[in-house]
């Protein structure tokens, strides 16, 4: 029964730190995932809120003997072809601790691969080589099966 109270506590703690910083976030079991928005104009200033909130979490998670597991840390930053050309000159990586988190092109997310320009492009593209996977597998059932379909 301590188990499911240890983790409303730490969730809520964590909670807590991301209101502070004033970024929106989404636990889901042990995983954290926050967004902020904001015009190009104010990505460095986004970029600093980010990194202090993500030490302060760092933080609250070492309060418990909890470790933010840097490799498993993905930031992206989302946007328009023409605002995320605009961001080419400006230092978007993210400092936790002593590791350095770089921007990535794609993230995957409760199932759907999300991409910085939000356009699907690789996520539709890996539903269709599952689904001709999938077709592929069922034509050689089909004729180890012995049944010839005919249209």
């Amino acid at each position: 029964m301590l188990g499911p109270l240890l983790f409303i506590s730490y969730t809520t703690e964590v909670s807590d730190v991301f209101d502070h910083h004033g970024v929106q976030s989404h636990l889901f079991a042990d995983d954290k995932q926050t967004s902020a928005s904001g015009r190009v104009s104010e990505v460095d200033n986004i970029r600093s809120q980010s990194a202090v909130c993500a030490e302060d979490v760092a933080a609250s998670c070492a309060s418990r003997r909890l470790q933010l597991n840097a490799e498993k840390t993905e930031l992206i930053w989302f946007g328009s072809r023409a605002n995320l050309s605009r961001l080419s000159g400006h230092d978007l990586s993210l400092r936790i601790g002593s590791e350095t988190i770089k921007p990535v092109s794609s993230v995957r997310d409760v199932g759907f691969r999300l991409d910085n320009e939000l356009s699907m492009k690789q996520h539709m593209s890996l539903i269709a080589r599952t689904c001709f996977y999938h077709l592929r597998q069922l034509r050689e059932i089909r004729r180890r099966a012995g049944y010839e379909v005919t249209v």
